[in-house]
């Protein structure tokens, strides 16, 4: 019954998710045709309509994740409404802004459903708020190093004070744990980085070192099995760094030999934590937990994914830095005339001998051999090496026929078929043919499970040569880049969709479903079709998914009177509605204060100054440059501190163009023809928060070409608005 329960509300959160981004794609699509009444009335309304949703559905048996879901839609829709009233009035001098109010919302949410998607949702809003103060645009360039490493310090602090928090049961969000947690360590670990933070990098390897080493401890004693792993994988990205750092200080001899055993460190060392921190037993979890400890791991399932995902990642670790390590000391330290002999001979006697070494543990043994056959393969491509292409080739058939196991033969297939796919290009000398012959080869490879009569290796060869049909063919169209090759592998995953469904196999066709999706979704919607397709496409998907879950609930529940009971809500709507209402309240007056703007502001005309192309179509607005964003060296600010907020004074000039005469002083009075706009020093610029101007999907690169002025509204105290742009002054 609960999975059934888990499985209506999967369902109800994708119908949601996929009808409110259809709403995103509608007004996108219709920006630029839509009055501001059009953009503005309907977020107002759907925030209201949602909030009537979940007062309707407290109520009624059975639909508390429905209540708390509407709830939860509520305050997206308010988020986006912040961004379309952001967006209808070109107003974005403050974007920051924007997340703050909507995290403050969200947490208000949190505390009083006290739901973990909430609590994720204000999370992240808080993360974007505090960065995009900082930061507004991409990079670090306008700030000093001194005063990025205090920024990034203040944000692992924030997040050490809410894993305490959590950690303590001050506040219940076990995914807030595990978010500070990891944000904690992880931004330490960009701290320590030496390459991009000379001054500072040691203060912080010390204390990434200790962190760790009392986490560690903590976890230990505690026998969190979930966290110790996701604590490996936090090491092993730790210590990468430290190689990656130490490869570009010390290119020499000496590193490599050193690397050479610190790879070996890496594979035992990650090899022994996972057995030890498995052989701890499944000791914590939902099952097992008492109240005080509610907030731990989710059990099994959990833990079983960290095992895969520690244990793979440091497979691929140990082949990439084992891989760059052996290549250079081979090179650089032995000095061989002919190195490609050596690394071609490591290579085959490592994969030869890592394929019968089936006793070994399977995190060396796969490590070693990923290494041999990257360093044995990539030898043979460099040196063109062609013939051992086909000697590695037979080491994996080989593995494949004589391995156990369905997973150990599929990674031993997928070897394969990139090795084939290599020494067909090479000798074709085209990819595209390659995997031309490959897309026609994999089908008889299937066939030939018909053959053998070995249960496992029929199995094998079934699955795998399925998926790899499936993979190769879905390369294919990328490669040939044709519409022919597009409409033949949509007409063949649907036919063997429809086969495996006939034939009741359901592997098959879970599967060719997943290829289905990934391919509409990738091929088409995100190449060929347009915002307005977009919009009706998801609302035709969120209300058939709608529809079939409601409709599958009502046929698998009806008979479910055990949880039919009305549920008397514990929290009182007063707080929710006040919530709401004070949602509506910021929209109303952000809207207010820009038509007002609007309707009482000064005009002045800006110069629009080229800006690189590469930046300045980003999407479906353009970004801009002011020619009073760069005053004259004369009059620039030099001795302001980045994020400084200034008041410019603008003239008119002669042609009715604005341009910049100086920095606001209330000891000067304006002239009849100046007027002062509000904005930011930006290091050697000055940001006026109108510098995005959203267009109609597919004419940003027309108002690239034309665009020459801006149009631009400016109240009494120098907030602005950008109206609209021009390609000339108007007469």
């Amino acid at each position: 019954m609960k999975t059934k329960r888990l499985g209506f509300n999967a369902g109800y959160t994708l119908a949601s998710s996929s009808l409110l981004a259809s709403l995103v794609y509608f007004f996108a699509s219709n920006w630029g045709v839509l009055e501001r009444w059009q953009k503005l009335s309907p977020m107002l309304l759907l925030v209201v309509a949602l909030y009537g949703l979940y007062a309707f559905l407290r109520v009624r048996p059975n639909r508390q994740f429905l209540s708390k879901l509407s709830l939860l839609s509520c305050c997206i829709a308010f988020g986006i409404g912040l961004a379309v009233v952001g967006q209808t009035y070109n107003s974005h001098a403050d974007s920051y802004t924007l997340f703050a109010v909507w995290f403050v919302a969200a947490s208000a949410f949190a505390l009083q459903i006290r739901w973990q998607p909430f609590y994720a949702l204000a999370y992240v809003l808080a993360h974007l708020a505090y960065w995009l103060y900082f930061f507004p645009t991409v990079g670090f360039s306008d700030y000093e190093e001194g005063t990025i490493v205090g920024i990034l310090s203040v944000l692992a602090a924030i997040n050490g004070l809410v894993y305490v928090w959590t950690a303590t049961g001050r506040l219940h969000s076990p995914l807030l744990k595990f978010l500070s947690y990891s944000m904690l360590i992880g931004t330490g670990i960009v701290l320590s980085n030496s390459l991009a933070f000379e001054k500072t990098f040691w203060i912080f390897n010390a204390a990434v070192v200790l962190l760790i080493a009392w986490f560690t401890y903590t976890f230990i004693r505690s026998a969190n099995q979930t966290y110790l792993l996701w604590n490996g994988l936090l090491v092993s990205a730790f210590l990468v760094m430290k190689y990656v750092e130490l490869l570009f200080r010390y290119f020499d001899e000496s590193f490599f030999v050193t690397a050479l055993l610190f790879v070996a460190l890496f594979i035992w060392g990650g090899a022994k934590w996972i057995q030890y921190v498995k052989s701890l037993g499944p000791s914590v979890g939902p099952a097992d937990a008492d109240a005080g400890n509610k907030d731990e791991e989710r059990g099994a399932p959990a833990r079983a994914m960290v095992v895969r995902a520690l244990t793979v990642s440091v497979i691929a670790i140990g082949t990439i830095i084992g891989t760059v390590t052996l290549i250079g000391f081979v090179l650089l330290v032995l000095g061989f005339e002919n190195p490609e002999y050596t690394l071609s001979g490591f290579g085959l006697i490592v994969t030869i001998g890592m394929t019968a070494a089936r006793k070994l543990n399977p995190v060396f043994r796969y490590t070693l051999l990923a290494i041999g056959l990257c360093t044995g393969v990539g030898t043979a491509i460099a040196a063109d090496y062609t013939m051992l292409l086909l000697v590695y080739l037979a080491v994996t058939v080989a593995a494949f026929l004589f391995g156990s196991g369905l997973a150990e033969r599929a990674i031993w297939f997928t070897a394969g078929a990139i090795i084939a796919e290599l020494w067909l290009g090479a000798v074709m000398e085209n990819h595209t043919a390659a995997l031309t012959v490959l897309t026609v080869a994999m089908p008889a490879v299937y066939l030939l499970h018909l053959a053998v009569k070995d249960l496992q290796m029929r199995q094998a060869i079934r699955h795998c040569g399925y998926y790899a049909f499936l993979t190769v063919f879905l390369f294919l169209t990328f490669a040939a880049g044709h519409y022919a090759y597009d409409g033949i592998y949509f007409i063949t995953l649907s036919a063997c969709i429809v086969w495996a469904y006939r034939k009741r196999e359901g592997w098959a066709y879970k599967v060719g479903f997943g290829f289905w999706a990934l391919f509409v979704l990738w091929k088409y919607y995100d190449t060929a079709w347009k915002l307005l397709h977009k919009s009706w496409s998801l609302a035709l998907i969120g209300a058939i998914v709608l529809a079939m879950t409601y409709l599958l609930e009502r046929k698998l529940m009806k008979n479910d009177t055990k949880q039919a009971v009305r549920v008397r809500p514990r929290l009182s709507i007063i707080w929710i509605t006040a919530t709401v209402l004070a949602e509506l309240l910021v929209m109303s007056v952000q809207i207010g204060r820009s038509e007002t703007i609007l309707a009482n502001g000064a005009t002045v005309y800006l110069e629009l100054l080229p800006r690189d192309p590469r930046s300045l179509l980003q999407g479906d607005y353009v970004e801009l440059r002011y020619a009073v964003s760069e005053p004259p060296a004369s009059l620039a600010p030099e001795s302001l501190k980045v994020g400084t907020k200034v008041a410019v004074v603008l003239a008119r000039s002669p042609s009715g163009v604005y341009e910049f005469k100086r920095l606001y002083s209330k000891e000067y009075e304006l002239l009849p023809d100046e007027a002062v706009i509000n904005g930011k020093w930006r290091w050697d610029r000055i940001e006026y928060g109108i510098e995005t101007y959203f267009v109609q999907e597919g004419t940003g690169l027309e108002t690239e070409r034309t665009a020459k002025y801006a149009e631009v509204k400016v109240a009494k105290n120098g907030n602005a608005l950008l109206t609209k742009l021009l390609p000339a002054l108007p007469q």
